[in-house]
């Protein structure tokens, strides 16, 4: 059995090594289409990381500026919610076809409070998450707003559902998470790695 160890570092993701580059032109294509391997080198900031993400949809491009001004230089909700996660991956072991990108999204988004892990940490499963598990007594609409994006996520669609706009339904903090975690879902476990608002290159 051979383990690839290999991992991008900025030299290997210089965009004039680009197959969509043109020396007189510059950059030909209309999105960075090698943008994942970019994030696992270190060289793309939240703010392009979104605008890849999001910005062909013409999501709320109102709370989206605002969201990203406020990048607080990490994808995580506070101090604790790595350990939470990492607590959370242990417990639940690594299988392969389970673990995907949209596996670790419901995981990041259930584990951004202790309070809303309490509830669904029954949703995670040897086969993998199904939110029917979570307990949803007395849940406040926050909570149950990133259960249903985890739900959205890991079935592969993106929550770009017409309740993102609404303050009233999503508060900033939900929707910064939720972003995060799609973020999560579309790149994979290296876009927790972005620290800087802008690209590096």
């Amino acid at each position: 059995m051979f383990i690839c160890t290999f991992r991008y570092k900025p030299e290997h993701v210089a965009c004039h090594l680009c197959t969509e580059y043109s020396r007189k032109r510059g950059c030909t294509a209309q999105g960075c289409p090698w943008l994942a391997e970019r994030i696992e080198a270190g060289v793309v900031g939240y703010y392009e990381a979104v605008q890849e993400t999001f910005g062909q949809q013409g999501i709320l491009p109102v709370r989206l500026w605002p969201l990203i001004a406020g990048f607080p230089g990490t994808l995580w909700r506070d101090g604790q919610h790595p350990e939470r996660m990492e607590r959370a991956k242990a417990r639940l072991g690594y299988y392969r076809r389970r673990d995907t990108p949209a596996y670790y999204a419901a995981l990041f988004l259930l584990t951004s409070s202790a309070e809303l892990w309490r509830r669904t940490a029954n949703c995670f499963y040897r086969q993998g998450f199904e939110a029917a598990y979570a307990d949803r007594r007395e849940i406040s609409l926050q909570n149950y707003v990133l259960l249903a994006a985890a739900r959205d996520l890991y079935g592969g669609t993106v929550p770009t559902s017409q309740d993102l706009p609404d303050r009233d339904i999503v508060d900033d903090e939900t929707l910064r998470l939720i972003v995060n975690a799609t973020l999560i879902a579309r790149y994979g476990l290296p876009a927790l790695n972005i620290r800087e608002r802008r690209s590096q290159l």
